[in-house]
């Protein structure tokens, strides 16, 4: 994370990720292709495979937080996670 920006936790909090789930699940279930490789063959639904990619950190997914100033930081999905391990 930034230096410079600490708002918020230094990981997702779990709104954020149920956000980000529900974002990518949206766009799984209307044909954009999943961005891991081996996606075993059990895994059918959009919301899992979207919990493997954000767990996985391959979303190019960048989160915005906002102070009641009018502040934003802006911070990659990546960094969040390797804060907080597996998420």
């Amino acid at each position: 994370m930034n230096s410079w920006c600490k708002l918020g936790p230094k990981r997702l909090t779990k709104y954020e990720k149920v956000k980000i789930v529900t974002i990518r699940a949206l766009q799984l279930a209307k044909g954009a292709p999943p961005l891991l490789k081996d996606i075993p063959p059990y895994l059918r639904s959009p919301i899992e495979i979207a919990e493997r990619e954000l767990e996985a950190g391959v979303l190019p997914i960048v989160v915005e937080r906002t102070t009641k100033g009018g502040r934003v930081c802006r911070i990659k999905v990546k960094e969040l996670l390797g804060h907080s391990g597996k998420s």
